[in-house]
């Protein structure tokens, strides 16, 4: 599984899913590759409005979407519905 993962600098939202994340990657060693959602080019990626948004792919093809701010047991509970699914 592999999670690409848009945010930006200026999104209150993004800084609490960011520190979740850093604390999954850390525990359950997933793959996140972040992309910023005004520096990096996200356009591939039909970004809506709404961040943070987490992009999950399985073999190369997008599976899911985890939108919006996310706490650590939130964001464990959507990681874990794809990790066990998958």
């Amino acid at each position: 599984m592999k999670y690409i993962m848009v945010s930006a600098l200026w999104c209150p939202a993004c800084i609490i899913t960011n520190n979740a994340t850093d604390k999954l990657i850390d525990e359950k060693h997933i793959d996140v590759t972040r992309l910023d959602y005004d520096f990096d080019d996200i356009s591939k990626y039909n970004v809506g409005r709404t961040l943070p948004e987490i992009i999950v792919f399985k073999d190369d093809k997008e599976i899911g979407r985890i939108i919006g701010e996310k706490n650590y047991n939130e964001l464990l509970m959507e990681i874990d519905k794809y990790e066990e699914n998958n």
